[in-house]
């Protein structure tokens, strides 16, 4: 698979309601707005300072993975992969790192050139951010599809959130193939201590050397 379609699973939610957030959910407003939708949105993840979860991934061909994600805004995740797997992903706010550990290898490619920008960068405005190519709520989850304003990242997101905290409850992301990943996240926990070292992926030491010479 592509690093992006790894890429672009680092995503998060949590369960506090913002301070802005009204208590009734938005599907039950006599009419739906979807520009307010999407305001509360941005207000939530841009209220996350610190955040942990575990996620859960369910992937096209019915296979799952699971492990836990840590976030310091902005700019800064980690998603790590429960073994068997060998997969780490870290964003250092400058670049996005993935680790293959069976490989021994570290592809890295720069943090505004994935999706995980939408979601770590300072100022998150989904509108401005990316295309929204739709915003509906359905059984009382509100969902939102984007894709890549500038068409320079292949494949589509569809994020789902709660309606009353607008905390992101899982997203599905499908590559340029079709495939489709499918995440969904539990056990949240928010203003977490977190060692700034779990930002940081060292190089392999062959990699460092070539970059000496």
């Amino acid at each position: 698979m592509m690093i992006e379609f790894f890429l672009s699973l680092a995503l998060f939610a949590q369960d506090a309601v913002p301070a802005e957030t009204a208590d009734t959910p938005i599907a039950e407003a006599e009419a739906f707005d979807p520009q307010a939708a999407l305001a509360g949105v941005n207000g939530w993840i841009n209220s996350i300072e610190t955040y942990r979860a575990r996620f859960d991934q369910v992937a096209d061909d019915g296979s799952h993975a699971g492990g836990t994600l840590s976030i310091r805004r902005p700019g800064r995740l980690r998603f790590e992969y429960d073994d068997p797997s060998p997969l780490l992903v870290v964003a250092d706010g400058t670049t996005v790192a993935m680790e293959d550990s069976d490989l021994e290898t570290v592809d890295r490619v720069p943090l505004r050139s994935t999706p995980l920008w939408w979601l770590l960068k300072p100022d998150v405005d989904l509108a401005e951010d990316a295309r929204v190519t739709d915003v509906f709520v359905e059984d009382n989850r509100l969902y939102v599809d984007v894709e890549d304003r500038n068409d320079e990242m292949d494949g589509q997101a569809r994020f789902v959130f709660n309606t009353v905290t607008y905390a992101l409850e899982e997203w599905f992301v499908a590559d340029s193939l079709g495939y489709v990943t499918r995440v969904t996240l539990s056990d949240v926990e928010t203003d977490v201590r977190l060692n700034p070292r779990l930002f940081v992926l060292d190089e392999p030491e062959d990699e460092r050397r070539n970059r000496r010479q």
